[in-house]
């Protein structure tokens, strides 16, 4: 099955780079013209500046797609994720349809995309899945990993797109044309705070069923979004503004927007578009407690007891991720919304 990557598998490595390009300090020719450039630009930069080196972060080294025997730093969030994916996959195919889109909202080196397509065909589900993003280098990197799934382009049945989108625009799709949307992780925090209303609308919007979100709570521990906090010299956060400077290990600099959400103002966002059917954190101990491949990963993996004191974790925060006084204190906050009047296209089953 489909699973969270393993990150203490292997340590993740940044190559050794110039000053980059993308340094925020200069603008290039998409900024000619305009009085200040799109936050979203910022953001682009510093995504296609560490390429690969994200996607190793992100979803770890191990490529297998499959459970690992240990706890990564991120392996118990993405199980919650997938859980909900899932769940919602099954449940378009054991509806009256035999064929489904998927959304990929801000799909960076396309994990999730590639992920949502093998499971929708491995239980049957004719797909198309497309994945937007704003950085082109992501999207580069998903195209290559999206081919080593051998989707045969003469069967419709099974399509994986990737498209250059920016979530602070209009999306270009009709309503409810897409039977399932996921956005994960920081994609919306890296909005602008003017903008993610109207960017939780258009979600909605095109959406026929559910909408899966994931966001950096107010209380998460901190972080760079494009690499991991072992390759930053310098840091600093202003949620006020919404703005997050890193200095990485190859000297360049990254101005990012980024801005954190309590859970109840995120759902103040959905209420007017969808019904809110989960809002809870995710990730409040076991990220705080997982083993790092660059650190001590190897001793902590023949500690006794150790995956017991794990899943004792997680059971505690299964009792507490829904309560206002936690919510805001996991690394993320997930929200299942289902869209108003959605209604799914029914097609007969094959």
């Amino acid at each position: 099955m489909p699973h969270a990557y393993d990150l203490t598998s292997a340590p993740r490595s940044i190559s050794r780079r110039t000053p980059s390009r993308h340094s925020l300090e200069h603008w290039d020719a998409d900024d000619i013209g305009r009085a200040t450039p799109a936050p979203t630009i910022f953001a682009a930069r510093a995504y296609d500046h560490v390429g690969d080196d994200y996607g190793s972060y992100a979803d770890g080294d191990n490529t297998s797609g499959e459970a690992s025997s240990t706890f990564g730093r991120y392996e118990h969030a993405d199980a919650i994720v997938w859980q909900e994916l899932r769940a919602s996959l099954n449940q378009l195919r054991q509806a009256n349809i035999s064929n489904v889109r998927v959304l990929d909202a801000g799909c960076g080196p396309g994990t999730w995309t590639t992920r949502i397509a093998s499971y929708a065909r491995e239980i049957g589900l004719g797909t198309t899945v497309i994945g937007v993003d704003i950085s082109t280098k992501q999207l580069a990197i998903a195209r290559r990993n999206a081919r080593s799934l051998a989707f045969s382009a003469s069967n419709r049945r099974f399509t994986i797109e990737f498209q250059e989108c920016d979530l602070s625009k209009p999306l270009p799709w009709a309503d409810r044309h897409f039977d399932l949307v996921l956005c994960n992780y920081t994609v919306l925090n890296h909005l602008a705070e003017e903008s993610l209303p109207a960017a939780v609308k258009e979600l909605c919007r095109v959406s026929s069923g559910n909408v899966i979100a994931t966001l950096r709570s107010l209380g998460s521990p901190p972080t760079a979004c494009i690499i991991g906090m072992e390759h930053v010299r310098e840091y600093h956060h202003d949620n006020v503004e919404g703005e997050l400077v890193v200095t990485l290990d190859d000297t360049s600099r990254h101005k990012i927007p980024f801005k954190m959400y309590t859970a109840q103002s995120l759902r103040a966002m959905f209420l007017p578009y969808a019904d809110i059917n989960e809002l809870r954190a995710i990730d409040i101990f076991a990220g705080r407690f997982a083993a790092d491949g660059n650190w001590t990963a190897a001793l902590l993996r023949g500690s006794p007891e150790r995956r017991m004191v794990l899943e004792q974790l997680e059971q505690l925060e299964e009792k507490l991720c829904r309560r206002p006084g936690w919510i805001d204190h996991g690394t993320h906050v997930l929200i299942v919304a289902r869209a108003a009047n959605a209604q799914h296209r029914a097609t007969p089953q094959v």
